[in-house]
């Protein structure tokens, strides 16, 4: 049986198991202290997601070897220089067993408004800002793609007793909110389709 996920913000960042070398407390830290030079006093918001999120957040026992955050280019220039230091191809990424992933709202996709519903976690980072996506947001940023590990996380999240059905499709809703079911939108289709699954997991389902 999985263990009962920590109360949302309780848990330290960078504490779950599957994160390497020291977790990602280390590769925030050293993210933070390298973009100090080139803020200029700006503050970067990294808005948390993807299998890491939930290695950092609820403890989860996955491994994974990127952090991924929107790219929200708000400030290009210094999102260019966090992955030029940290990204996949980086010396750091070498040295630390990790690496910085920027990705595209529309790519998983986001739900609109995830940011008012993001919950900043406390650090004493200069330029960095980190942030966790509600877990329903988080969850339908899984839908689309549908792969076993995204099927993985969400049977984690769902055996956690962190995600309802509704709220689940509200934040799927948002991240379609521009499309309509009439407009014929294989992915939309897609992920409504994957959805249904992810409900009857939770109504006792044995796979998902």
């Amino acid at each position: 049986m999985i263990p009962s996920a920590s109360p949302i913000g309780s848990t330290p960042v960078g504490a779950g198991p599957g994160l390497p070398d020291g977790g990602l407390i280390r590769f925030l830290n050293e993210l933070d202290a390298a973009l100090v030079p080139f803020a200029n006093g700006q503050r970067l918001d990294l808005y948390h997601l993807g299998r890491s999120a939930l290695v950092s957040r609820y403890r989860a026992t996955f491994s994974t070897k990127d952090v991924d955050v929107v790219l929200m280019r708000t400030l290009p220039d210094l999102e260019e220089k966090a992955e030029e230091l940290f990204g996949k191809d980086s010396v750091k990424a070498k040295e630390l067993n990790l690496y910085l992933d920027f990705v595209p709202q529309a790519l998983p996709p986001l739900p609109g408004g995830f940011e008012e519903r993001s919950q900043e976690v406390p650090g004493g980072w200069r330029v960095i800002r980190l942030w966790e996506l509600e877990e329903h947001d988080l969850a339908a940023t899984k839908l689309k793609r549908f792969s076993p590990q995204d099927r993985e996380d969400l049977k984690f999240l769902c055996d956690q007793g962190l995600l309802q059905a509704e709220k689940l499709r509200d934040s799927l809703e948002k991240a379609f909110m521009w499309d309509h079911p009439k407009d014929g939108d294989k992915y939309r289709e897609a992920a409504f389709k994957n959805l249904e699954r992810v409900d009857a997991y939770l109504k006792g389902a044995p796979v998902l």
